[in-house]
């Protein structure tokens, strides 16, 4: 069963050999497109500026969109 799903034949390792792959940026860009955006928000937010694109820094916000990141390599 291990070897129909591409992981080692002996060993205890889950380690996938395809998950290190890099693919091209534009296919991560169709799972979550906005992603990027929004963290791009999260981090340029600051306190005393009038002009922020995010309401307040929510810890839980930017820990989700930074899950939603990670999760794109995993889909694809």
């Amino acid at each position: 069963m291990r070897l129909i799903t591409s992981f080692l034949k002996k060993g205890k390792g889950y380690f996938l050999p395809y998950a290190q792959e890099v693919l091209e940026e534009a296919l991560y860009l169709k799972i979550w497109p906005k992603t990027n955006v929004w963290l791009k928000y999260i981090k340029t937010y600051h306190l005393n500026r009038a002009n922020n694109k995010v309401i307040r820094l929510n810890l839980i916000g930017s820990g989700f969109l930074r899950l939603l990141y990670a999760l794109r390599v995993i889909l694809l």
